[in-house]
Order: structure tokens, then C-alpha cells, then sequence
């Protein structure tokens, strides 16, 4: 939790290996996935990674952004993943025929195909407008608990932080 600009996107950058840090070791789940002795690819990290404005691709099929992070021989599967966040059914869809709260709940499920043991999530709810923020965010909140996956959320706003964290980080 922390304003505009002291880094709290930078850090899930970090954690998710896009960036290296320049001191110190990121670990995940108890595990050094970067440090000066070695550096593991994003690729091999095993992290979900939500944006604030979905990232899906306009000109895939829902069913092909989910399937997109997958290794070649696991796509095909999406209907799991959409059916984990509510959306079964909508895989032969495009991203411009759904909802802003729709679109997210396919980001959180592409996030969530391979399985990652931790999610890391920048913003992921500020596109949308409060009522549908609340909705979006509480039921994003139970598929992950549902799952178990670990969570690192960035966000500028403290109610947010409040209503979804077990601990909070003040940046």
C-alpha cells in the first residue's frame, strides 16, 4: 500500500522477474528465485500475474487468452480456469463483447490456469467503477482462497488493502 510512484509496481516486477533487483534476494514460498548468485526466469517462477487493464489480447477468442500462458501440449483446457471464476460458457467470446468486470474475471483466470503457487496483482480492480469493484474484488478474493494461492495485491487505496489483506506493507 503506498501512493503513486514509491514503488509498489516496481516491486511485483521484481517478484515476478521481469526486473532484478539491485540488492538483496526475492524468495517465493520459501524458495530464492533471485539474488546475486542466481536469477530465475519469469518463465519458471511459477507466478500469476494480473494487470489493472486485463491485458487480454482483442483479437483472441476468451477461451485462447486463457490458454495463452500455457505450454502447448495444456491448452484447450480453459473451461476449467472460466468455470473457476463464473464465465462458463464464454470461451468462443471476444473481450470487446464482455463487461469491464468480466474482462478481469478472464485476466484472474488466465492467471490462474498454470496453476501458480503465488499471484501478484497490480491494481487489478481500479478500472472499474466501486459498485463493481466491490463485486469483481470479493469474488476474485474467494476463487484464490478457494485455490490457495498466495496473493501479493499492490494498490494505492486503504480500504482495498483493509478489506483483502492478511498484512499490509506501507510503502
Amino acid at each position: 500500500l503506498g501512493p503513486s510512484g514509491c514503488g509498489k509496481s516496481t516491486t511485483l516486477r521484481i517478484a515476478a522477474g521481469v526486473e532484478r533487483q539491485d540488492a538483496g534476494e526475492v524468495r517465493i514460498d520459501g524458495e530464492t528465485v533471485s539474488s546475486s548468485r542466481g536469477h530465475l526466469p519469469p518463465e519458471r517462477r511459477s507466478v500469476g500475474l494480473v494487470f489493472q487493464d486485463f491485458a487480454l489480447f482483442p483479437h483472441l477468442t476468451i477461451a485462447e487468452n486463457v490458454d495463452f500462458g500455457l505450454p502447448r501440449a495444456e491448452r484447450g483446457r480453459a473451461e476449467g480456469p472460466l468455470a473457476r471464476v463464473g464465465l462458463s460458457g464464454y470461451g468462443p467470446k471476444y473481450p470487446h463483447q464482455l463487461s469491464g468486470g468480466e474482462q478481469q474475471r478472464v485476466a484472474l483466470a488466465r492467471a490462474l490456469a498454470p496453476n501458480p503457487r503465488a499471484m501478484l496483482m497490480d491494481e487489478p480492480f481500479s478500472g472499474l467503477d466501486q459498485r463493481l469493484r466491490d463485486e469483481v474484488r470479493d469474488a476474485s478474493l474467494a476463487v484464490l482462497k478457494a485455490e490457495g494461492t498466495g496473493v501479493l495485491l499492490v494498490t494505492h487505496e486503504p480500504e482495498e488493502a483493509m478489506r483483502m489483506a492478511d498484512r499490509i506493507a506501507l510503502m
